[in-house]
């Protein structure tokens, strides 16, 4: 028998215009205040550290993403989705149980690894791999509590950035341990662990299918900064991946905008298809808007990157240019994730990532030899702009499908 499902939540009697204004709005001004913190952050960390520093700095900080993701085990995104769609606490709690215990083993191994390689400095860092595996920001967002889910997210950006200024060269890892150390306390502390209603066994696993699209995605967004350290060097890694935290800061804003559409598209989709469906007009608009509104920036951050990091970073200005284009095609098919998760099949979700971080994988290894960090660019434009095709293909592939059901 599967575990029963907990009672449709309250907000579902709330019009969608409420629930966007209750639950996305402080969710954006909150998170996206974070994250402009957070990128002040990293600018002064890329600044103090130079090139190569901070080119050392971002592989240890992508090893660290890579294991939280792995850590986490696609709550971020099904955690979100299962609680709006009313499973149990005993879900929960087991899907929060294997995160528990794969953060452990991950955070050990990654220390271990640092000081076996004498590179003890970058050690600090496994609190980013902790704070992203144990974060509970999804249980909240899942009850469509914009700000209780996005304060820790908050708070982490903006100590990030003081750190950053106070600490000297050699403690600048500390910098990003402190602010990730203080996103999680704040999440635990404020998003406890529901208590089981339900009985604690039932078939309803925690599978790894959202495991496998979360890394996929991660790799299509990332794998171009570790090939361009192993086939050029890590000062050329160092260049990409400031620049690249240009249009990340967007990407951020769009996960952030997402992830609050994730419970709304859940609710509607079982209990009126027709605004569901409007959802989806009105989401792809805005979509489509925004990317324009990024393209029109293009030209600006053109001329701020040596501005912002100065002249050794003059280099990036065109792959920038390559790397906001692929971001606008992103923004633009942004609504279509969670509009598709929404229908509770992760895995063909998994496999469109999946496909779309292969081609970027094969495109890098063919261009970067030839182009340098301009190949880079281009391989990560046409992954996106496959992903975007294949998303909106399947979106609506699964809308043809349905029946209007009127809202209760």
């Amino acid at each position: 028998m599967s575990e029963p499902t907990s009672p449709a939540p309250p907000v579902a009697d709330r019009s969608v215009g409420d629930r966007w204004r209750a639950t996305t709005l402080p969710y954006l001004m909150l998170r996206g205040g974070g994250q402009a913190a957070e990128f002040v952050g990293w600018l002064i960390l890329a600044r103090r550290l130079g090139t190569t520093g901070f080119g050392e700095l971002t592989i240890g900080v992508l090893i660290c993403r890579y294991g939280g993701l792995i850590a986490d085990w696609g709550a971020s995104i099904r955690g979100v989705r299962d609680v709006a769609g009313g499973r149990t606490a005993a879900t929960m709690r087991r899907l929060n149980r294997r995160r528990s215990i794969t953060t452990a083993v991950l955070a050990v191994a990654y220390v271990g690894t640092t000081l076996a390689l004498g590179l003890p400095r970058l050690a600090p860092l496994v609190a980013m791999l902790i704070g992203i595996g144990l974060n509970r920001d999804w249980i909240a967002l899942g009850q469509e509590k914009g700000g209780r889910s996005a304060l820790p997210t908050a708070v982490q950006g903006v100590v990030l950035a003081l750190v950053a200024i106070a600490s000297t060269p050699d403690t600048l890892a500390v910098a990003v341990a402190v602010a990730y150390g203080t996103g999680l306390a704040l999440s635990i502390a404020l998003n406890p662990l529901p208590k089981p209603t339900g009985p604690a066994d039932g078939d309803d696993q925690v599978d790894g299918w959202m495991l496998f699209a979360v890394l996929s995605n991660q790799i299509l967004s990332s794998a171009d900064t570790f090939m361009i350290a192993i086939i050029l060097t890590a000062s050329k890694a160092g260049i990409y991946a400031a620049v690249y935290r240009l249009p990340n800061g967007w990407l951020a804003l769009l996960v952030i905008v997402r992830g609050g559409l994730l419970p709304l598209a859940t609710s509607l989709l079982h209990t009126d298809v027709d605004q569901f469906r409007e959802l989806r007009r009105t989401s792809i608009r805005w979509g489509a808007r925004s990317s324009l509104v990024l393209v029109a920036l293009i030209p600006v951050f053109f001329f701020l990157i040596p501005v912002l990091y100065g002249d050794d970073y003059r280099s990036g200005q065109w792959p920038a240019v390559l790397l906001l284009g692929a971001t606008a095609i992103a923004t633009a098919g942004a609504p279509l994730h969670h509009l598709y998760l929404a229908f509770g099949d992760d895995r063909p979700y998994a496999w469109f990532l999946a496909t779309a971080a292969g081609a970027n994988v094969v495109a890098n290894v063919a261009l970067i030899p030839l182009f340098g960090l301009i190949g880079a660019g281009m391989a990560t434009l046409l992954a996106n702009a496959l992903l975007a095709a294949i998303l909106w293909r399947a979106v609506n592939g699964r809308l043809a499908t349905l029946e209007p059901v009127a809202a209760p």
